[in-house]
């Protein structure tokens, strides 16, 4: 019976410089493997995020136009504040869900372009209410322009 006592508890117990290493791989194989798939999600939901509040801020821009028949001053910060006076939108967020600024013009023949620039070269665009360029992850835009062709 001592014997089994030594073989059982005597035994030196811990992990090899080996198992460890092969641990330290495997966390760094699987860690390479989420992290890109994190920054994809991550960028497709601020993505999301804007276009959503783009569409807020272009339903807002749609309904001052129906009542004042013109769209708001020039600038970003004219247009937010006469979109919020009137009681069109409570809050008119001056960036988007990257942290750039929207931007907002309105040509001489009377229609606007409101623009979110993601910084990767495909812009999230809103022209008359309607979105017309989705960004990076937006096959929409670009299937309904083809099939226009």
């Amino acid at each position: 019976m001592k014997w089994l006592y030594e073989r059982l508890y005597k035994k030196d117990k811990g992990f090899t410089l080996v198992e460890l290493l092969i641990v330290v791989i495997i966390l760094g194989v699987l860690s390479a493997i989420a992290i890109p798939s994190y920054m994809s999600l991550r960028t497709r939901a601020r993505e999301a995020g804007t276009k959503a509040e783009m569409a807020n801020i272009a339903t807002a821009l749609e309904l001052y136009n129906a009542d004042n028949e013109a769209y708001p001053a020039t600038t970003f910060s004219a247009m937010a504040t006469a979109v919020e006076a009137g009681g069109y939108m409570v809050d008119v967020p001056e960036t988007d869900k990257f942290g750039n600024p929207y931007t907002y013009t309105v040509d001489a023949s009377g229609s606007y372009t409101l623009t979110s620039s993601n910084g990767s070269g495909t812009d999230i665009v809103f022209e008359d209410g309607q979105m017309t360029s989705g960004g990076d992850y937006d096959n929409t835009t670009t299937t309904a322009a083809a099939a226009s062709s």
